[in-house]
């Protein structure tokens, strides 16, 4: 639980400096919208969601009152997601032809060559 939890920080913390430069253009409609943070970890889900912190770890609380921050200033929002569906999770492991094919469908990506 606790790479989960320094991922998601680092993840909310890209996301603020999105949401930010996002802000700055002046193209783009106001309010933004929080940006949504997929999360396969129900554990690390409720954590970031507690208002309590009861860890041991000074580094783990530090980033937990940081992802409070930003989901309590409306920056970013935590969604789970089941492991199936969590498209970033093929990146992690040897690829089949078929999580092949599921993930390029779910990032809406282009195959440029069809194999038969």
């Amino acid at each position: 639980m606790t790479s989960e939890f320094i991922a998601l920080a680092s993840a909310g913390k890209k996301a603020e400096w999105l949401r930010n430069l996002m802000f700055e253009i002046s193209l783009l409609p106001k309010p933004i919208s929080p940006i949504a943070i997929h999360c396969d970890n129900a554990t690390t889900l409720a954590k970031a969601y507690s208002q309590v912190y009861n860890g041991k770890s000074r580094h783990i609380g530090v980033r937990h009152s940081y992802v409070q921050g930003l989901i309590k200033d409306g920056i970013i929002t935590i969604d789970f997601v089941r492991k199936m569906f969590n498209l970033a999770d093929e990146f992690t492991k040897a690829l089949t032809k078929d999580s092949i094919s599921r993930m390029t469908i779910g990032i809406r990506m282009e195959p440029t060559i069809n194999h038969k």
